[in-house]
């Protein structure tokens, strides 16, 4: 009998379950297909978590001489994979399920202007990359390449065509972690990004970009043009959705010994030009660890000098020290270098980025930056130099974007105005820097209104655009960046620059060999190797570069951009002593 009873009751369950056949192995819980804000909203996020990592982890900081340490790499080491399989691949399903649809018109807009800054990143990595074939299922097993021209052509087209179609009347995001929704403002983000490509793209598409940057700045009022409009994307303090360098710098350590540092190189403008914004982004050395230095300081009070020994509060590590992370000095020590056997304690990034400790709620939701209001007043500034257009003067839009700036990171007006009035900094006016500790480049700011809007677009990039800012420098060349005295690449050298593209992924030639082949030729690169491991193969809107040969560079240990730190007289050290709990001794008193 139970026998039977079990039998009935199978075939009643096969019954329940034939009669709506089509239901079968379906879960009735989940969504059969994913919504464009889930896909988008994923996408952004992806993006966002790559480029963080290629910032801090791959080589961005390190080109850019803001974080000590590491060295010059031009492997992929995840990127591309990560760009086309958890990126890209999800925007073209949003292409797939809803292009043709009428009630998804501003959210598919959307995803082609994202995908078309995602593109603009790989390009100005690798140079020729795939797009059209592309995660496409009719090409599986040979992907072919496009130059780096017809890239940045298609992304300033689509850019101007999906801002043109997107409605503000129509369908909106229900949820939007850029722009909650807001489809105006995403007209201006595509708008600026397309002045942006534009300007970067000036040497090797001409008139094409030039009459981009025109078109945009004759419709300034859909572009970036208030702070509530800047482009960025919030975390929160939940596990794995916290900000990415709060997540990988912060919350593994306990000890702020172990974040990154501040470089000699971006210590030396900031002291040359007294820039403020050092207080905001780095930490000062602990008291007890800080390396002291000689210095020679005038009275007030009579006309005598001092020889005096005081500690440092602000210290950067150079480019290249020995594999232990120690700065070994020389065993006699010269006036104006810090005294001791060694420095191994350098200026932290501060809790402004990164936050204090792994209860840093408000660091662990910080937003990272895409595209801001600060870097649209430089975009327009330069465009305006050039004569392409815009409301305003070039210096007008300058000024607007030091102030948005420092706005931005809470520095005070008084320090902001006394900045832009810095001579080298103020336009029309050209700056005196010093020497890197090994005097072989310097920080000196021309009287060209050019360079200067280029390096305050610089700064502004700090610290979740490196990426941007390496585009800039390689098409720039506006700074003299030191060299790598410590380089892995299997080069036979002991300096290499910073690199002019990123390799692609290294099993591309083994998966895509066909399109590997296209790839190399459209790069004008031989050999596997040679695209390996060269870091001079220029991409086309790259500036001309001749490397240094650096070897025949003369070399002088120059510390004097930290002299004088508290000032020239004795009296502002001995006040700057009492205030801060700090020694100093005299070791001298003379007559000039």
């Amino acid at each position: 009998m139970k026998k039977y009873s079990c039998l009935i009751l199978s075939v009643f369950i096969l019954g329940a379950c034939t009669k709506n056949f089509q239901q079968i192995n379906t879960d009735p819980i989940s969504f059969p297909t994913a919504s464009p804000e889930a896909i988008m909203n994923n996408v952004f996020k992806r993006t966002n978590d790559v480029l963080a990592y290629k910032n801090q982890e791959i080589c961005h900081w390190i080109y850019l001489t803001r974080i000590g340490g590491g060295r010059y790499d031009v492997s992929d080491a995840g990127f591309w994979q990560n760009m086309y399989v958890n990126v890209l691949e999800n925007i073209q399903q949003v292409f797939n399920q809803y292009g043709k649809d009428t009630g998804f018109v501003n959210r598919v807009q959307i995803a082609r202007i994202w995908q078309s800054y995602v593109y603009s990143m790989l390009t100005a990595n690798y140079g020729p990359i795939p797009t059209t074939q592309a995660n496409n299922i009719n090409n599986l097993t040979t992907v072919m390449f496009e130059s780096e021209d017809s890239v940045y052509l298609r992304i300033l087209s689509t850019l101007k065509d999906a801002a043109a179609r997107i409605d503000p009347a129509k369908d909106k995001m229900a949820y939007d972690v850029i722009y909650n929704g807001d489809l105006l403002k995403w007209k201006k983000f595509a708008n600026t990004l397309r002045l942006r490509i534009a300007l970067r793209c000036m040497k090797n598409l001409g008139s094409v970009a030039t009459g981009a940057v025109q078109e945009v700045m004759a419709d300034e009022a859909n572009t970036i043009s208030l702070e509530t409009e800047t482009a960025k994307m919030a975390y929160e303090n939940v596990s794995g959705n916290e900000h990415p360098f709060w997540r990988t710098e912060i919350k593994p350590y306990t000890k702020r010994d172990d974040l990154p540092k501040l470089s000699d190189y971006l210590l030396n403008f900031f002291r040359a030009y007294k820039d403020p914004r050092l207080y905001t982004w780095y930490d000062s050395v602990p008291l007890a660890n800080r390396a002291t230095i000689q210095d020679t300081l005038t009275s007030v009070n009579d006309d005598s000098l001092r020889v005096v020994v005081y500690p440092l509060p602000y210290y950067g590590i150079p480019k290249a020290v020995t594999p232990n992370n120690i700065w070994t000095l020389p065993s006699t020590t010269p006036p104006g270098v810090p005294s001791g056997p060694a420095i191994t304690t350098y200026s932290t990034v501060s809790g402004n980025i990164f936050g204090t400790s792994a209860s840093s709620v408000a660091q662990a939701a910080r937003p990272i930056l895409i595209l801001n209001y600060a870097e649209s007043n430089f975009l327009k500034a330069e465009a305006a130099m050039l004569g392409l257009g815009g409301s305003k003067s070039a210096e007008q839009y300058y000024t607007a974007g030091i102030d948005a700036t420092f706005a931005y990171w809470g520095v005070s007006s008084t320090a902001r105005d006394a900045y832009k009035a810095v001579p080298g900094i103020h336009f029309g006016t050209s700056g005196t820097g010093f020497a890197n500790y090994l005097g072989m480049v310097r920080t000196d700011i021309p009287a060209d209104d050019l360079s200067k809007i280029w390096i305050q677009e610089w700064l502004n990039y700090w610290p979740d655009q490196s990426m941007d800012f390496w585009c800039l420098q390689r098409r720039t060349q506006v700074l003299q960046l030191p060299p790598h005295t410590n380089p892995t690449l299997t080069v036979n050298t002991l300096y290499v620059d910073v690199p002019l593209r990123g390799a692609y992924l290294s099993t591309t030639n083994s998966l895509n060999p066909d399109g590997y082949k296209d790839a190399l030729s459209k790069l004008g690169v031989g050999t596997l190797n040679e695209e390996q491991y060269n870091p001079y193969i220029a991409l086309h809107f790259v500036k001309p570069f001749t490397p240094i040969n650096w070897a025949a560079v003369p070399v002088n240990y120059d510390l004097s951009y930290l002299e004088k730190w508290y000032g020239n007289t004795i009296e502002e050290l001995k006040a700057a002593a009492q205030a801060s709990g700090f020694t100093y001794s005299i070791s001298n008193t003379y007559k000039p």
